[in-house]
């Protein structure tokens, strides 16, 4: 069966290419990105698409205008609008009878299900194959299953090992903490424009375990005790990534994920995080690719 065939047509780089992917990556959709209003149109009047996305945001011509060349090219062309991050659609675009509505934040696991109603159409979900465990050999009559106990050494040796992880943390020169904090001001710019961008209760600069600089909602205090967690949570990844052969000993980024929030980690040097706590509603593309944007900037504070 053939996939239905979408345009995206967004100026954002980062926020254009996490739609594309998240819409590929259901396996439901052939996607093609743009950004540019006037290449979107060109592939308008030359390739056979079934829906349009675009983004209100548009650099270089008004959405307005490209929606109503879209349609000149195409009357019956399907058109859904990406509105300004938490706002509504303005009326004039309203006017035009799109097909669908793709407000900012929303969830990418939610993308099929939007976009599908914007081509009018009922997608039928493949047949999932149960996996079957594998059988258990019956025990003897009256014999009762009992858990293996684990040996008291190797109690010993997990628990020595988690208070390791714990309670070892990537040293930092003072060198460069003095240079960060020298350069804090234009540290914490850096951050408010990050945050601005994604909204997050906290973003944190750490060197260590000290926390540098910080943006977002929470209090200081609560901001140092979560610089604490964070660097013995990255700790104990490199750890891991070492055991398992990294060829860097680290994990450039990591990432938690809980009901409502998460807790991304990008890796900025040794010992150096910028780390994020935010809700899920924003999209994990957008996050990585504005934190690389932040991580370009800060790099010239990291000797």
């Amino acid at each position: 069966m053939t996939l239905p065939n979408v345009l995206v047509i967004d100026s954002d780089e980062g926020f254009g290419t996490m739609l594309k992917g998240g819409l590929e990556s259901s396996g439901y959709y052939t996607v093609k990105w743009v950004d540019t209003g006037r290449e979107g149109l060109r592939l308008v009047q030359s390739d056979n698409f079934d829906l349009v996305i675009i983004d209100i945001a548009l650099t270089d011509m008004s959405p307005l205008k490209l929606a109503l060349g879209i349609r000149h090219y195409r009357k019956d062309m399907r058109i859904m609008f990406i509105p300004f991050f938490g706002q509504d659609l303005p009326e004039k675009l309203k006017q035009l009878n799109p097909n669908g509505i793709l407000s900012k934040p929303f969830f990418v696991g939610d993308l099929p299900d939007l976009v599908d109603e914007a081509l009018g159409r009922t997608r039928t979900e493949p047949s999932v194959t149960a996996k079957v465990a594998p059988p258990v050999a019956p025990l003897a009559p009256g014999k009762v299953a009992q858990p293996s106990r684990p040996k008291e050494s190797e109690v010993k040796a997990s628990a020595e090992s988690a208070v390791e992880i714990v309670t070892t943390v990537m040293v930092v020169s003072q060198e460069t903490i003095r240079y960060l904090r020298a350069n804090e001001s234009e540290i914490l710019r850096i951050l408010d424009d990050l945050n601005r961008e994604v909204r997050a209760d906290a973003i944190l600069l750490i060197a260590g375990l000290e926390l540098i600089a910080q943006a977002g909602m929470l209090a200081r205090e609560q901001c140092q005790e979560l610089t604490r967690l964070v660097a013995q949570s990255s700790q104990a990844a490199a750890q891991a990534a070492k055991f398992l052969g990294e060829p860097d000993g680290r994990f450039l980024q990591s990432l938690h994920e809980g009901t409502e929030y998460r807790l991304y980690s990008l890796s900025l040097g040794e010992g150096i995080l910028l780390s994020l706590a935010l809700s899920l509603n924003v999209p994990l593309g957008m996050i990585r690719h504005q934190c690389r944007q932040a991580a370009e900037h800060l790099a010239q504070f990291i000797i």
